[in-house]
């Protein structure tokens, strides 16, 4: 929700933001096709352009928050599959009789016990460190929330007053 709503207002700002949407085609020397941008033909005032800033910086952190979730995720899902993968073989293991069982199947039953455990602790690590990550990102965002309420505030209030006049 909240990646859709910076994107929207990302897109919004490009749009008011002429210099570098509607800009006309050039050739270069070449004969290619190119795109000249020119800062200078900006009709943002700083205070607009810091806004702008904010909200792309804001943006970039909701992105980079969404990558590192994701890579979780998959680091987790692939953590699964290794353990059902194993737990899978060692129920093939005990469900052959004891008298049956030779000494070969009693080593292999022990490996895969070690193995499963071990992945089972990095995946609790991996499930505490995703913890720990999103109690940093609440902090983040309170010192941002705070910053926003501090800094742009002041500065959108005075770009209302300016574009009312």
């Amino acid at each position: 929700m909240e990646l859709k709503k910076s994107i929207s207002d990302t897109e919004r700002a490009l749009r008011s933001y002429g210099a570098v949407s509607e800009t006309a085609w050039t050739t270069d020397k070449a004969g290619r096709r190119r795109k000249d941008v020119s800062m200078a033909e900006s009709t943002m005032s700083p205070e607009e352009i810091e806004v702008e800033m904010a909200r792309i910086q804001r943006l970039r952190e909701v992105l980079v928050r969404r990558e590192s979730e994701l890579r979780f995720m998959m680091d987790d899902i692939q953590l699964c599959k290794d353990i059902m993968s194993l737990k899978q073989e060692l129920r093939q293991i005990v469900a052959v009789p004891e008298k049956e069982k030779t000494k070969k199947h009693r080593q292999r039953e022990e490996e895969l016990i070690l193995k499963i455990h071990k992945l089972v602790q990095k995946r609790d690590f991996l499930v505490d460190d995703a913890e720990v990550e999103r109690l940093r990102e609440r902090e983040e965002d309170k010192e941002m929330a705070e910053f926003l309420r501090l800094k742009l505030m002041p500065l959108e209030k005075k770009l209302k007053a300016a574009q009312s006049e």
